[in-house]
């Protein structure tokens, strides 16, 4: 005899219009609900099969946080904004590392029942799903979805990266090095691109540029110091450096002191990100600034937006970025 297949939550709640993360909630027996739309999704789950535990008592429901590198300065500042706002709206935020991979992390969080998730800097079209819950993704280019669509907010690095390349230009540069990032192959770095575009408009050809990518096993700091002190080292010619990371940026004003080349003078150098390294250093830095606090606002927006389940106007926010001028241009 044939075993008839239990449906998804995902197939109840399409049944029933509600959302999936209704479904998953009232089965856990957490959150607030009509008593009308309550029964109606426990009659359902009865009738498949299911066994929806007692309803508990009330508790601040939570948003989980997955993010890839909690040493960087940006995304601390995002969690600690989003921290703070989302406590104002009555959620708690539960910050997840992603040491696994990304399709065993959202099974496992399927199991906490959160109402909503945040992917932060997950690295480019990592993994392809469908999220059972509302899900953004911040300052990342996966193709996680929800519903079918994929929610994204973004900083605009491509006019970061043009921003970038005009402070150099308009202090005569002709001959750039750029640092990439480790973990971005430059053709899909939108900082890089744009900073190639602005210098083709305004110089002609931006087919001098040398790119280097950052080695995947050192620091920022470590990788841009010695690439930079190489290319000093065996006479390489260049009168500038867009660095992708304060960090790099950072690395590269060492190295040029470390080889007595001057700077400004010789050489400018503007980084990216606006991190205390760039403010605070002995010598503080050009960088194009991102803005963490609208980033966070802009992803609790997005995200209690979907929760209620109200029409989101935009599935990709774009926040922009603004030039810090510093002592290296």
């Amino acid at each position: 005899m044939a075993v008839t297949k239990k449906k998804s939550f995902r197939e109840i709640a399409r049944s029933l219009n509600v959302s999936p993360a209704t479904v998953s909630r009232i089965a856990a027996g957490i959150g607030s609900f009509s008593e009308e739309t309550r029964q109606t999704v426990l009659s359902a789950l009865a009738a498949e099969g299911y066994s929806p535990q007692a309803e508990k008592e009330p508790s601040a429901p939570a948003i989980a946080a997955v993010v890839t590198d909690l040493s960087n300065e940006l995304y601390n500042n995002i969690l600690t904004c989003l921290t703070r706002y989302l406590g104002r709206k009555g959620y708690l935020l539960r910050i997840y590392l992603e040491n696994q991979s990304q399709e065993e992390l959202i099974a496992h969080l399927q199991s906490e029942q959160p109402a909503g998730i945040i992917l932060l800097g997950t690295p480019l079209e990592k993994v392809r799903a469908e999220s059972f819950v509302p899900l953004i993704q911040v300052l990342s280019s996966s193709a996680v979805s929800y519903q079918g669509r994929v929610y994204r907010i973004f900083s605009d690095e491509y006019v970061g990266g043009r921003l970038a390349a005009r402070l150099l230009l308009e202090k005569g540069c002709h001959r750039p090095v750029i640092l990439n990032n480790r973990h971005t192959q430059s053709s899909e770095s939108r900082r890089i691109r744009g900073f190639k575009d602005e210098w083709d408009s305004e110089a002609g050809s931006s087919g001098d540029i040398y790119i280097h990518d950052g080695e995947p096993f050192k620091s920022a700091f470590n990788s841009a110091h010695d690439i930079v002190s190489y290319l000093l080292a065996k006479g390489q010619s260049f009168d500038s450096i867009f660095a992708c990371s304060d960090w790099r940026a950072y690395g590269a004003l060492v190295a040029l002191r470390d080889m007595n080349v001057p700077v400004p003078e010789k050489v400018r150098v503007v980084g990216f990100d606006g991190e205390r390294v760039s403010r605070y250093c002995d010598q503080p830095f050009a960088t194009i600034q991102q803005n963490p606090d609208m980033i966070a606002t802009g992803a609790m927006q997005m995200l209690l937006s979907l929760i209620d389940g109200r029409e989101v106007e935009k599935e990709s926010l774009l926040i922009p970025v603004q030039v810090q001028r510093g002592m290296t241009v």
